[in-house]
């Protein structure tokens, strides 16, 4: 086989496992979830499209849509889980493209040598750059790749940070409209 051939499959794999896991968690298992609960697809789906706009707060769209808060939370769990890793294999392919890329991360990587509890225990922060407002779940996967934490924590890391936000969200919402409710 052509080493160039080689090269473009792998990227192509890479790729494929990236959609793969995007499309499970971020539309097979929330309709799963909704068919055992006997939620309609059409409660569920405004909500994971608002979910890649809105990110953390999309939850407070789901009491509109007839869900429950602990649907809503799994809900964004599933969506977490789904991006946050469907973007780690987005950038392990990206850095199987590009020379450039490939060095760079290596010079990320032998700096980061020089500390290695930011290695060993960096993941943990993902839990509050989940939601630093315009990184959030989207920019959180890409500093872990680029700081070389590991896959695993990244994802439990970041989800965990999405999921708090999201419920922290959809609590302050909640309280709020208590609060309309006794003065309106």
């Amino acid at each position: 086989m052509f080493p160039w051939l080689r090269s473009h499959v792998r990227v192509l794999v890479e790729l494929s496992r990236a959609i793969l896991f995007l499309f499970t968690f971020v539309l097979v298992v929330p309709l799963l979830i909704g068919a055992v609960l006997g939620i309609p697809e059409s409660r569920i789906l405004p909500l994971i499209a608002s979910a890649f706009i809105l990110q953390g707060a999309a939850p407070p769209l789901g009491h509109p849509l007839g869900l429950a808060d602990p649907v809503i939370i799994v809900l964004m769990a599933s969506f977490a889980v789904g991006v946050v890793t469907c973007i780690l294999e987005v950038c392990d392919a990206l850095s199987l493209t590009s020379e450039r890329v490939a060095r760079w991360i290596g010079k990320v990587g032998e700096r980061m040598e020089k500390h290695p509890s930011i290695r060993s225990y960096g993941a943990i922060s993902c839990i509050f750059i989940a939601w630093i407002p315009g990184i959030g779940l989207y920019g959180t996967p890409v500093i872990a790749w680029i700081l070389g934490w590991q896959k695993v924590p990244t994802v439990i890391f970041t989800t965990a940070g999405f999921v708090i936000a999201s419920g922290l969200v959809l609590t302050v919402t909640l309280v709020a409209e208590n609060i309309h409710h006794v003065f309106f």
